[in-house]
């Protein structure tokens, strides 16, 4: 495992993001070319477009916007509000842009009442707001470009080559029309080459960029960004609100155009107007030569975000399966083998938790079969660390794979989490959720690991004479570091995960080191826990604007009185598990654990009461973890399935140490002088 850290060490060390640099000096003319459904594909196609690549800071574009689905309209309304907004009906068929008639955007208000009733907070009209003299040419760009009444000026339905280079136009927006589906797409092609050109002709700094997907049904990828003329050699676009070279969001075009200065416009609904979603756009990286290996940098690139979920489905499958299978061999042979295949496979679930980020260092997207190669790459290093595990440490096997776990996430984390990206605990560019830091599913591992890793050193420092206190204290410097790795901006970024781990470690050493614990004391560890994440957030809050996180940007929200959507959309999506059944089963299998942990004598298993009863650390581990995964539950947008990961990483391995312990020598010791110390009692 230490030649594995190593490993990892030495691939995010070489994968650490860039500098992110702005041009230096904005052309005076920005114009965006918006074209639906521009994929990487399109490029690789077009002679016309792959003749571009080299004459531009390239990069991928994710244009995720507030619905389930990026529809033309969602993504015009997006650049619009400069925030995410919701402009396409569920569970219908993307439909025609609106039309202008005398003036005005039609049917304008439907898509501000959309704001209020799903909460976006999207203020509809803020770039037209907060920019004169922008100009915009096509149908898309009318409603980029309308007023908050949806009234739009300086705005054609056909491009008007003379009026975009006229001093009239400061800014233009040119809606290049959607990808054809199927025939005339090498026609649409030439025509958005044409465009680039034309803006060119212009003396603009030109952004063309994807805006959205063709259909609701569209198969999801981030599509083509390409800023030209390069600044300094053609390199890779990021922003800000991205952190990663080669990767913008749609809200970085409205930030672009508007250099960063929005005006506050009231949304729909009682909302109070929120910040731009996106920063301005610039470049870093390597300078690139070579178009083909561009393109195909970038077709590589779909692969690693297209893959990860649907294998994720299937290696839980194939973990559970052979889980099951060996767990049936043990219960009807009772052989020495069934038991020890048992133990493997269980401890093979627990290397998974660690597989999904170690796996991103293979890079597998690269491989023949890419979804095929990520499949084994993650069973063999889940497998790998379970042998290992196993080998060297015995019936401790289990508390390796999670120090293994604990250690890999705060390396990940100090070096920016370039694990995270594209792994299968990831949202991935096109959900949008996080670009860096760590997500739910990461945090429910590290927490997890940190505190059964807290537990143990504290456990072994009572075992050598120590006092509770040195216990105490050590329990607070590895659940401190899970803390600071977790929630430090720039590493971890995790506001919701350290609302829930705080309280757990302060829990857990208070635990440590009285034993017992009191209402008062209870209380108090509470408030500690609110101080301690109040003062992050607070700042982060003191950071400028465009270097503020999720906590500075809350803060933010709060003072503005504008935490009321955001809480509403929290709660409409931790709520949202229940509206299957998977989300009630996750739930029953929580609150048994937790009872577990609370009530041991409830176990109908003798091993575990024993277990549980057998070293001092174990309760107040048990608990920090029920403690954590609770508050996770009630606070975090993950809603149950927070400590429903939490359960599936801890589970197994616990299982696995009962299966090993039952079988060692050093567990018959341990149950005499459990007895013994009862006996005394």
């Amino acid at each position: 495992m230490a030649a594995a850290l190593l490993a990892v060490a030495g691939f995010v060390a070489g994968t650490a993001g860039t500098a992110n640099a702005q041009p230096q000096s904005l052309y005076a003319k920005v114009v965006v070319i918006g074209v639906p459904g521009l994929t990487w594909f399109d490029v690789k196609s077009s002679p016309e477009l792959t003749a571009l690549v080299d004459q531009s800071h390239v990069g991928s574009i994710t244009v995720k916007t507030a619905g389930p689905h990026t529809c033309p309209v969602d993504g015009w309304l997006t650049i619009s509000a400069g925030t995410r907004a919701w402009g396409s009906v569920p569970d219908q068929a993307c439909g025609e842009l609106p039309t202008v008639a005398d003036g005005k955007v039609q049917n304008w208000q439907t898509y501000v009442d959309r704001q209020a009733e799903h909460h976006t907070g999207a203020p509809l009209g803020r770039l037209a707001e907060s920019r004169e003299r922008v100009c915009g040419f096509g149908p898309g760009a009318a409603i980029a470009l309308a007023h908050s009444n949806g009234t739009v000026e300086n705005w054609t339905a056909d491009l008007d080559p003379a009026l975009l280079a006229s001093p009239a136009c400061g800014d233009a927006i040119i809606d290049a029309g959607a990808m054809p589906l199927r025939e005339g797409r090498d026609e649409a092609r030439k025509k958005v080459a044409d465009l680039v050109a034309q803006a060119r002709a212009a003396d603009g700094w030109v952004l063309l960029v994807g805006i959205s997907q063709l259909t609701a049904t569209a198969h999801q990828e981030p599509l083509v960004a390409m800023q030209l003329p390069p600044d300094n050699g053609p390199r890779w676009l990021t922003s800000d609100s991205t952190r990663r070279p080669g990767l913008i969001q749609l809200t970085d075009v409205t930030a672009t155009i508007l250099r960063g200065e929005a005006k506050e416009l009231d949304p729909a609904g009682q909302e109070q107007p929120g910040p731009l979603d996106g920063n301005e756009i610039g470049f870093g990286g390597d300078r690139h030569t070579d178009a083909s290996a561009v393109i195909e940098d970038r077709l590589d690139t779909n692969e690693r975000f297209e893959h990860p979920r649907p294998v994720l489905i299937a290696v839980v499958v194939t973990l559970v399966v052979a889980q099951l299978a060996a767990l049936g061999w043990f219960l009807i042979t009772r052989s020495r083998r069934a038991r020890s295949t048992s133990e493997f496979t269980l401890l093979a679930e627990g290397g998974f938790f660690i597989a999904v980020f170690l796996s991103t260092a293979t890079v597998w997207w690269r491989w023949p079969s890419p979804g095929l190669s990520l499949y084994f790459v993650v069973l063999a290093i889940s497998a790998g660390f379970a042998a290992v595990a196993r080998t060297v440490l015995k019936q401790w096997a289990a508390l390796g794979v999670l120090l293994a776990a604990y250690l890999v996430l705060l390396v990940d984390g100090v070096l920016g989490t370039p694990l995270q990206f594209g792994s299968m605990f990831a949202d991935g560019p096109v959900i949008g959720g996080r670009f860096y830091g760590f997500g739910n599913s990461t945090f429910a591992t590290l927490a997890v690991a940190a505190l059964v890793t807290a537990g143990w050193v504290a456990q072994r420092l009572l075992d050598r004479g120590q006092s509770r206190v040195k216990a105490a204290l050590a329990v607070l410097a590895i659940g401190g570091l899970a803390i600071i790795v977790d929630g430090k901006p720039g590493w971890g970024t995790d506001f919701g995960g350290i609302i829930a781990l705080t309280p757990a470690v302060l829990l857990m050493a208070w635990l440590t080191w009285r034993g017992s614990i009191t209402l008062k004391a209870l209380v108090g560890i509470g408030i500690a826990g609110v101080l301690a994440v109040s003062a992050v957030a607070f700042l982060d809050f003191l950071r400028p604007e465009d270097q503020r996180s999720h906590f500075g940007t809350f803060v933010a929200r709060l003072l503005d009185g504008d935490v009321s959507d955001v809480l509403i959309r929290k709660l409409e999506m931790a709520l949202a598990f229940f509206h299957t059944p998977a989300g009630w089963f996750m739930l029953a299998g929580v609150v048994l654990a937790m009872i577990a942990t609370v009530w041991p004598d409830k176990v109908p298993f003798e091993s575990y009461r024993r277990f549980y009863a057998s070293r001092p650390m174990i309760r107040p581990t048990l608990l920090a973890l029920s403690t954590c995964g609770l508050v996770g539950m009630l606070l975090n947008d993950a809603g149950v399935a927070l400590p429903a990961i939490m359960t599936g990483f801890a589970l197994p391995l616990l299982v696995a140490h009962l299966l090993a312990a039952t079988v060692s020598p050093e567990s018959h010791l341990v149950q005499e002088s459990s007895s013994v110390d009862r006996h005394r009692q």
